[in-house]
């Protein structure tokens, strides 16, 4: 039989990235792997991981996470640590900046910028340093290293390809009724132009979203221009800490 879990705990497990199956009671883990790579360490570790504690399966996701599936509810404390000694931590779900995905473009001779390099940073700066951030939604972003867009980065809610510098979208999502994201009419001749603008969306999701409603929809009722406008600004970094404040 499986365990009785009050909904605020579930709730608090899936923001930590555990899922639990409606069908089985057991849980899948989430384990984030940065910029979709996993050392052969990492993977070894995680492998061990999900024969003791869970069912022996690893399934990569196609936002590039690597999930662990069938663990029991009270092997969780005990997976956590397995994969903590090795780096690794769960996450990716619930209502916050989710794992970075991005193409192979600093491997593939058709990449214009190492698209790991760039992932990661966003990674450290925004999955993890907006990490405990409740956001109205998910909020997905992904990285191409060249036009042919082979990472889909415009059907999230950042998208970031490289061509002659850096073209942001915005509003993108998958799904029934999925569309690709608005690109912005800047376009940004250097990466280090990209991530003030990421945050700036995070904050204006965060300031303006209502709850439950995604990014585009925000969009949608602000209208492109003002977004952008905002987005241009200095106001939401100027009102970084009080945004943050709020629950």
């Amino acid at each position: 039989m499986s365990a009785v879990i009050p909904p605020k705990e579930l709730m608090a497990l899936k923001d930590q990235g555990f899922i639990r199956s409606g069908a089985t009671g057991l849980f899948t883990a989430h384990v984030i792997a940065v910029a979709g790579v996993l050392s052969a360490d990492e993977t070894a570790a995680l492998a061990d991981a999900a024969r003791r504690f869970g069912d022996g399966r690893l399934i990569l996701t196609p936002r590039l996470t690597a999930e662990i599936t069938g663990i029991p509810y009270e092997n969780l404390p005990a997976f956590t640590d397995a994969i903590a000694r090795a780096g690794l931590f769960t996450g990716g779900a619930g209502h916050g900046v989710r794992p970075v995905v991005c193409c192979k473009g600093s491997v593939c001779p058709r990449g214009l910028t190492d698209t790991f390099a760039l992932a990661r940073e966003l990674h450290e700066r925004f999955t993890l340093g907006y990490r405990g951030v409740r956001l109205p939604h998910k909020f997905n972003i992904a990285v191409g290293g060249c036009p042919n867009n082979c990472a889909k980065a415009d059907l999230n809610d950042v998208g970031i390809v490289c061509f002659r510098g850096f073209r942001i979208t915005l509003g993108g999502h998958w799904g029934r009724t999925g569309a690709a994201g608005v690109p912005m009419t800047a376009v940004f001749p250097r990466k280090e132009e990209v991530f003030p603008v990421v945050e700036k969306a995070i904050l204006l999701y965060k300031d303006q979203g209502a709850p439950g409603e995604r990014f585009y929809k925000l969009l949608e009722r602000l209208g492109m221009e003002q977004a952008e406008a905002l987005l241009l600004s200095d106001e939401l970094l100027a009102r970084k800490d009080e945004i943050l404040s709020r629950p």
